[in-house]
């Protein structure tokens, strides 16, 4: 399971938190920048992000945090927004293994998620609520442009970005 860590501190060498969190396996979301400022006079600039990064990685992204000046705060997440992020975490793992395109039913056969499910049961109705979850968790990847979305013969195939 991953872990969704709220990252607050200062712009300055913040590229290299964000490539470690990469180099990792996680994701970068909701990227917020604040300015302070007293009339024409920059004072400060903060940055703040919302991280999900696996779960023996916190400590490497805490430390390189410190060692930039920032704060990071783990984040506990409940109830369906939970499931959802690492559903949303499985997919985007699984498209980015596979570095090229792929169908709904591909991914979903590549799924962690889907092949637990499947050793409880393989009938038609799981496959098909399988397939509508996953169906809504891309559209929820493609409003975050984390992946990309095209139609080859009728068929929709998708791809990271990441």
């Amino acid at each position: 399971m991953y872990r969704i860590l709220h990252f607050s501190g200062g712009v300055h060498k913040f590229d290299l938190l964000a490539e470690h969190v990469d180099d990792v396996g996680g994701l970068l979301f909701q990227e917020n920048h604040l300015h302070i400022s007293r009339g024409n006079y920059f004072l400060s600039e903060e940055i703040q992000v919302i991280l999900v990064v696996p779960p023996n990685e916190v400590s490497s992204v805490q430390g390189l945090a410190r060692e930039i000046k920032g704060e990071i705060q783990e984040i506990e997440v409940k109830g369906p927004l939970k499931r959802n992020l690492h559903h949303l975490m499985d997919v985007h793992n699984v498209l980015c293994k596979n570095g090229g395109w792929m169908s709904l039913e591909h991914i979903l056969k590549s799924s962690e998620s889907c092949q637990e499910n499947m050793l409880e049961s393989e009938t038609d109705v799981v496959i098909f609520a399988e397939l509508e979850e996953l169906q809504e968790c891309i559209e929820l990847m493609l409003s975050l442009e984390l992946v990309e979305k095209r139609e080859i013969k009728g068929k929709q195939e998708y791809c990271s970005k990441i």
